[in-house]
């Protein structure tokens, strides 16, 4: 059997080694910069992001606590499921735009239509403000309200 050359090495010498995150050249890529909201809470600083007319404000821990201390009480199970919430007031717009991520499967669009609910009322009772929200999860289950 002939010799063959290490090709599970990362330290081949001929090629960049592109597994590192400090190559310097690329873009960050990581969930903070992306439009995937999932288990995204802050922005790259740490903090709530608080300039440009279009920001996306994260608000997962706060609705989150509205469903498991003040929602009716068929709703407190919801907490779990939510795995994002992303809202936004886009510039010169009146409505607030939301988007709220959920892990139900498939055939549960009455668990993200009620999700849906459970956050227009959040919104409109704690925020006194109108607009829509998408709910969004895997395998196509998804439910969209106006409030």
């Amino acid at each position: 059997q002939g010799e063959l050359p290490d090709t599970t090495s990362d330290d081949q010498g001929e090629l960049p080694d592109t597994t590192s995150d400090d190559q310097g050249e690329l873009p960050d890529e990581t969930t903070d910069d992306s439009d995937d909201f999932t288990d995204e809470t802050t922005d790259d600083a740490g903090g709530v992001p608080t300039s440009g007319p279009n920001c996306w404000y994260p608000m997962l821990r706060e609705f989150r606590a509205y469903l498991t201390a003040d929602a009716p009480n068929a709703d407190a199970a919801l907490a779990a499921h939510v795995t994002g919430v992303r809202v936004r007031v886009p510039a010169g717009g009146a409505r607030t735009e939301s988007v709220v991520r959920v892990d139900f499967g498939a055939g549960e669009e009455g668990l993200a239509d009620r999700t849906a609910a459970a956050f227009a009322r959040w919104r409109g009772s704690v925020y006194g403000d109108r607009g829509h929200v998408e709910v969004l999860g895997p395998a196509k289950t998804t439910a969209g309200l106006d409030w």
